[in-house]
């Protein structure tokens, strides 16, 4: 039998064949390996974004408006309500000046114990002072809004005993001030033959010049209205018995006018907080006196 003779590669070709087997498995092992690499990401391109429905609640913005008591505003509502408080801040300094036209002083309206503001003959609101008013028991009359509430808790009150506190007389603007107290003036020269001075300085023992007088600032009512008599009803009082526990007394008296300038007044009641209207009743000093034991500047 004949042997066939095999075939022997040369240590050339040998060498090629192994470099070839070499580079053919590093290609498959680098084709398979790429797809496990991160691939680059292009400067201009944004990366996908998966985001999760929020479940926190927006907060309010300042500039869309909120509505608070049917009122639209741009702000959110940050207004703190009127302290009950009546006692007077420890650090509450008024700033006066002196009027050059009247000689008066002019009261500080902006302090913080704003209960305590004291007009009268030689004291007088800032020129063209406004308060901030609001409307009584649907009765068209006024008082200062922080006041207002308190007059009809009072008014409410007595009503459950049978009485009627009427409001008589309440906010005056200065215009209508002027015409009272001019025309009372024109009355007592006519009425008493005084000279035009005189006359002036008597009105003002009755109806305050103006700028000065407690209902130009909304703070005081006459109830029911502006007869001595009133003393004598039942009304007063109630009044009497009561009207501290509301934040009232009763500012003019007949003992203290040498103080206040001004003749007995039972209709006039003003506002000077719960807890300082206790305190002045059981006292018995008027407001000035009042606010002069306790050292309380105005």
């Amino acid at each position: 039998m004949n042997k066939k003779k095999s075939k022997r590669l040369t240590p050339t070709a040998g060498i090629l064949l192994v470099c070839a087997l070499a580079v053919l498995c590093v290609a498959i092992v680098l084709i398979l390996g790429r797809g496990n690499l991160p691939q680059p990401m292009d400067d201009t391109s944004e990366a996908p974004t998966t985001t999760a429905p929020s479940t926190t609640k927006p907060e309010p913005t300042t500039d869309a408006p909120l509505t608070i008591n049917n009122v639209v505003t741009t702000e959110p509502d940050t207004t703190e309500a009127p302290s009950d408080s009546t006692e007077p801040p420890a650090t509450s300094t008024p700033t006066t000046k002196q009027s050059e036209s009247t000689g008066r002083i002019i009261v500080d309206v902006n302090r913080d114990d704003w209960y305590f503001i004291v007009v009268n003959a030689g004291r007088e609101m800032p020129e063209g002072y406004v308060p901030e008013l609001k409307e009584i028991l649907g009765c068209g009359k006024c008082l200062d809004y922080r006041v207002a509430p308190h007059y009809e808790e009072m008014y409410y009150a007595a009503k459950q005993d049978g009485i009627t506190l009427t409001p008589y007389s309440a906010y005056r603007s200065y215009e209508r001030q002027k015409n009272n107290y001019n025309n009372l003036t024109k009355s007592y020269m006519s009425q008493y033959n005084l000279n035009e001075a005189d006359a002036a300085k008597k009105a003002a023992t009755v109806i305050l010049p103006p700028g000065t007088s407690e209902h130009n600032l909304g703070f005081a009512m006459d109830i029911c209205g502006t007869e001595s008599s009133f003393s004598g009803t039942k009304e007063y009082a109630w009044l009497q018995q009561h009207a501290h526990e509301y934040g009232f007394i009763l500012r003019y008296t007949a003992e203290k006018q040498p103080i206040t300038g001004i003749i007995p007044e039972p209709w006039h009641w003003r506002y000077v907080g719960v807890e300082n209207a206790e305190k002045i009743k059981n006292s018995g000093l008027c407001l000035e006196e009042y606010l002069d034991s306790i050292g309380v500047a105005y």
